[in-house]
């Protein structure tokens, strides 16, 4: 949610509060599975994760484990501690420093390892627990930074035959529709998309993408409308947003104003987009 040097990965917000899992059992001797037990070290691992204190979320997530080798939960929320490492992979390299050349390839390797190692861990989740629909979700997710979109369309389907046990399916199916179009398919993209915003109007991303499926078709209009939506939101800071506001107003022979790319560049004043934003103005 996109050569390696010149495309912008999209990394959707909801991504960071997904949950994922690992597998780590110990050696030697089984023991006896005590849920109860694993349940209080799962919930100690959701919250340092909140926190962003990854190691020790990571910590409790194996000590769940060893209580109970069969907590699904546990499994998915340890996959989600990698996936988090990397899209702060991401931020560093996109954002915080707008990495180019040999040094944006070296951290595309850690990248790239963190995303095999989550998506490993959430397929032990839904291995544990075939309608873990959050678990299909998660992967899904992954299978869009690793640019695999057929089979991130699957992952997603799959995730919302079992609606109970999604976090938020009004996000599965904005993931579902940023898929498809990346695939191509404007059509099936659009819809889904406008399907999530029926489950949750005014959704930040859900507008964003939408403006993004009328950018690619050409309807230049409703993309204005669209992107003019959340970047007007204070509560949506995609500056990818902003970015695609100033190049519609260029498709339709209004060049934007200084004051437009100023404000794109300033929601993260290092990065890649602001770079871009700031020269698409003179």
């Amino acid at each position: 949610m996109p050569t390696r040097t010149a495309r912008s990965r999209s990394v959707h917000p909801g991504a960071l509060l997904l949950l994922s899992g690992l597998v780590a059992l110990a050696s030697g001797c089984p023991k006896a599975r005590d849920p109860d037990k694993s349940d209080t070290r799962l919930e100690l691992a959701k919250d340092f994760l909140r926190k962003g204190q990854l190691e020790a979320a990571e910590q409790e997530g194996r000590k769940a484990l060893g209580f109970d080798g069969k907590n699904a939960e546990a499994y998915n929320l340890l996959g989600l501690v990698d996936f988090v490492r990397a899209l702060n992979n991401f931020r560093d390299r996109e954002v915080d420093q707008c990495l180019t050349g040999v040094d944006r390839d070296a951290t595309l390797v850690d990248f790239e390892r963190y995303l095999k190692k989550a998506d490993k861990r959430f397929e032990k989740a839904v291995t544990v627990d075939p309608e873990y629909g959050e678990a299909y979700a998660n992967r899904g997710a992954v299978a869009i930074q690793q640019e695999e979109y057929d089979r991130a369309v699957d992952l997603f389907e799959k995730a919302l035959g079992f609606p109970a046990r999604l976090t938020n399916a009004a996000l599965t199916r904005s993931n579902l529709g940023w898929a498809q179009f990346h695939r191509g398919d404007m059509v099936a993209a659009a819809k889904e998309l406008r399907q999530s915003l029926q489950f949750q109007p005014g959704m930040c991303v859900s507008t964003y993408r939408l403006g993004r499926v009328y950018f690619a078709r050409k309807e230049w209009q409703k993309a204005l409308e669209e992107f003019q939506a959340v970047t007007a939101n204070a509560a949506c800071p995609l500056q990818e947003a902003h970015l695609y506001l100033v190049m519609t107003y260029q498709a339709m022979g209004t060049p934007a104003s200084k004051q437009t790319a100023e404000r794109c560049a300033a929601l993260a004043p290092k990065s890649c987009i602001a770079a871009r934003c700031r020269s698409l103005v003179p």
